[in-house]
């Protein structure tokens, strides 16, 4: 079971004794973006490796007022969330089933209202550089989570594909040297 101590930030996962799963839930805000599908990774690896169910959720900006016909516009990021959820869905399934949940609104907000609606554990996000060289990240969902909800959030290291590409170039590189002396 996971949980905090009441009036403490810290969070304390405990792993059953019996090997079973663990009761939690991770809640992911996904983007179509290589930093929000990097989230749902992160969010996958850890559901997966400490028993938590996985809920996936995506934030479409406006507002939807209820018994009102929904603009084209509105209709047009609704049928984008929901193909969007159900991509990443498909790329991290593997088998096993994972939740979707679509929001209107503001992100923060909203993603705060769906962790309490979840019982979730912990917020996954993604993160994203700038600056000179990328060294500096962008935090502010994470700035405005943190002031909306006690869930503790965890922000995903931001995707490092053009380093990593050339690590692998670099990589094969000296495979191919040290094969050929």
């Amino acid at each position: 079971m996971a949980g905090a101590a009441e009036g403490s930030q810290a969070v304390v996962v405990r792993f059953p004794q019996d090997g079973g799963v663990m009761a939690g839930t991770i809640l992911c805000g996904v983007t179509d973006s290589p930093e929000g599908r990097g989230a749902a990774e992160l969010a996958d690896a850890l559901s997966e490796r400490l028993g938590l169910r996985l809920v996936l959720a995506h934030v479409v900006d406006g507002i939807r007022v209820v018994g009102v016909e929904e603009s084209l516009t509105a209709v047009q990021g609704r049928q984008g969330g929901e193909r969007l959820l159900r991509a990443v869905a498909r790329d991290l399934g593997a088998g096993r089933e994972l939740e979707l949940r679509l929001a209107h609104g503001e992100r923060a907000e909203r993603l705060a209202q769906l962790a309490g609606e979840e019982g979730a554990d912990l917020i996954v996000i993604g993160s994203r550089t700038m600056g000179l060289r990328g060294r500096r990240l962008r935090w502010k969902l994470a700035r405005e989570l943190e002031a909306a909800t006690p869930v503790p959030v965890l922000v995903a290291p931001p995707q490092t594909r053009k380093r990593r590409d050339r690590r692998l170039s670099d990589a094969s590189a000296g495979l191919k040297a040290a094969s050929v002396g």
